[in-house]
């Protein structure tokens, strides 16, 4: 199933909500698991606790609960299918089913405490064949984080941008100094990512090793819209990814073309500690294309770039200049 953050318009800021997206709808998840208690399991008296409990305010505390919070997740999806979605209503009457555009959707994960790219610098990409031992990560900051839709704002400091299609890797299982082996039991699902950097500011900084600006600025990290989780480890590994500009298509992966593998990642970066909702991403520019690795993609102001994946959803933002005026 397909997880959204999100907030309706009768929310407070910080009241965020779990859905899940069934038959095109979006499904309020905590109110249907009440709903479901109330009817499948004739539990009326807690079934608004025991649905905060499976279905927090946030994605991140959803995987913290582990494999019985997915298992509710599949109770509560088979109960509302087979319910009829569109009649679905909590024990005191509240609205359960959403149109998608009632909904405003905010990055799945809105403060991980890792929130990791794969990657190399500009000189290393040039002696990246053949495949190198260590997946080189930098950080990629919250603060940067935005939603599909909003736009992208070209920084002030840079004449030179540019974006890569991603695939993030969600940790669903905490772990540290995860042996190889093991990895895919600590992945919860995955999620599309659009990695935007300011290339002359990140070729400046590489001469001293240091990724930080021109890999976060704001509207830099474009996360979602949804996180697919539950699904088996070979439809993750073959998921396809496209990234278009101007809808013309310039990437297209798939995590088995990508140089490291998720268990040389996770093998790797759990030597800080991962937890559930860090995420670590890898990208088109990590991937293979036919034998060379991919480039990032040269944007200009004005243009409209996507990316997608048929089981995930979609990323669609314009790119602007600072303070909205198109040049």
């Amino acid at each position: 199933m397909k997880l959204y953050l999100g907030l309706l318009e009768s929310s407070l800021p910080g009241q965020t909500r779990i859905f899940g997206e069934v038959d095109g709808k979006l499904l309020d998840l905590n109110l249907a698991c009440v709903a479901y208690f109330a009817q499948v399991e004739s539990n009326r008296t807690h079934s608004y606790e025991l649905a905060a409990y499976y279905f927090p305010e946030t994605i991140t505390g959803f995987l913290d609960r582990g494999e019985q919070s997915l298992k509710m997740l599949d109770l509560v999806a088979a109960f509302s299918h087979n319910n009829g979605v569109c009649g679905l209503r909590g024990p005191a009457g509240e609205r359960v089913v959403y149109d998608p555009t009632e909904v405003r959707i905010l990055p799945p994960f809105q403060n991980p405490e890792k929130s990791f790219v794969i990657g190399f610098s500009d000189k290393a990409r040039t002696e990246a064949m053949p495949k190198a031992e260590i997946p080189a990560a930098y950080y990629k900051l919250p603060q940067t984080f935005v939603a599909s839709g909003a736009p992208i704002v070209w920084p002030k400091f840079s004449d030179e941008v540019d974006a890569d299609a991603c695939l993030a890797i969600v940790i669903g299982k905490a772990g540290k100094r995860i042996p190889p082996e093991k990895a895919w039991d600590h992945v919860a699902g995955v999620t599309l990512m659009i990695d935007i950097t300011a290339r002359d500011i990140n070729k400046r900084e590489g001469l001293t090793t240091n990724n930080l600006l021109g890999k976060n600025f704001p509207s830099s990290t474009s996360v979602g819209p949804a996180v697919l989780v539950a699904r088996p480890r070979k439809d993750f590994e073959e998921l396809a990814v496209e990234f278009a500009v101007d809808g013309e298509i310039k990437q297209k992966f798939a995590l088995l073309d990508c140089i490291f593998a998720v268990e040389q990642i996770i093998a790797h970066w759990s030597t800080l500690g991962i937890k559930p909702g860090d995420w670590l991403a890898t990208g088109a520019s990590m991937a293979l294309q036919r034998d060379r690795l991919q480039n990032p993609v040269p944007l200009k102001v004005g243009s409209t770039i996507r990316c997608s994946s048929p089981t995930i959803g979609e990323l669609s933002h314009q790119v602007v200049a600072a303070g909205g005026v198109r040049r």
